[in-house]
């Protein structure tokens, strides 16, 4: 089957999270937003791995690693909005999805996170270090 998001080649896995046009600018937008600057691996497994930082704490890897699911899960919501409901992809729209969805993984899985869902998309960096 073709890359539903850009028609541009064979749909796998690795295309459609790493490799599309519309997976490398959710990825960059959601990469600004959360002040992350690195050079992205072309490998899903090795990509996931580095969302890993050896100097963080247990705790804080696993929020990096729950901003990286959610961004994949905005991704496969956008593809299957396009073939379900015939809607266009959207960066936007998925870095928005992706904010709120990460916002209540914090909120249900970090006991101290108590910051406001704007204080999260302005400034996620500061929330996950004050609270972790």
């Amino acid at each position: 089957m073709s890359c539903v998001l850009y028609q541009a080649s064979l749909e796998s896995a690795q295309h459609l999270f790493l490799e599309c046009t519309f997976a490398q600018r959710v990825w960059s937008i959601c990469l600004k937003w959360i002040w992350v600057l690195f050079v992205q691996h072309k490998d899903l497994k090795c990509h996931f791995e580095s969302f890993h930082l050896t100097f963080l704490s247990f705790k804080h890897n696993q929020v990096w690693r729950g901003v990286w699911a959610t961004i994949v899960r905005g991704i496969w919501e956008q593809r299957n909005s396009i073939i379900f409901k015939q809607r266009v992809a959207d960066t936007n729209e998925t870095l928005h999805s992706t904010q709120l969805r990460s916002w209540l993984w914090m909120k249900y899985m970090v006991h101290s996170f108590n910051y406001a869902y704007s204080d999260w998309q302005l400034n996620p960096v500061i929330c996950i270090k004050s609270c972790c």
